[in-house]
């Protein structure tokens, strides 16, 4: 079973990307994206790549719970904000927060 998979740009900064996967086995994608343990026995997890500036990973398993989204979703937003060098103000970031959220959303309806 392979692995599903889209990508959510954030053009107002800088290009940011959120990869979003919907992993089948999470510490294997995990292990995939350089992560050595930090996908085993968990449900979901975001993850940068230092040597990948403005790309960060949202791996899921195959039907993340909607609290589990939004809660790995602001690690992503956070990230973003980080690597814009943004001032994570409280509405910027939930408009943020809300689009990202929504395009996770949308992309788990499909199926």
């Amino acid at each position: 079973m392979a692995n599903r998979r889209t990508r959510i740009s954030f053009p107002i900064f800088n290009d940011y990307e959120v990869r979003v996967v919907c992993s089948h086995n999470l510490a294997a994608t995990g292990r995939r994206l350089g992560e050595k343990d930090s996908l085993v026995n968990a449900e979901a997890g975001f993850i940068v790549r230092p040597e990948q500036p403005g790309v960060g990973w949202l791996v899921f398993g195959r039907n993340p719970m909607p609290d589990t989204v939004a809660h790995e979703a602001f690690h992503a937003v956070k990230a973003l904000f980080k690597y814009a060098g943004a001032a994570p103000e409280e509405e910027s970031f939930a408009y943020h927060l809300d689009f990202l959220v929504g395009r996770i959303h949308r992309f788990l309806k499909r199926g």
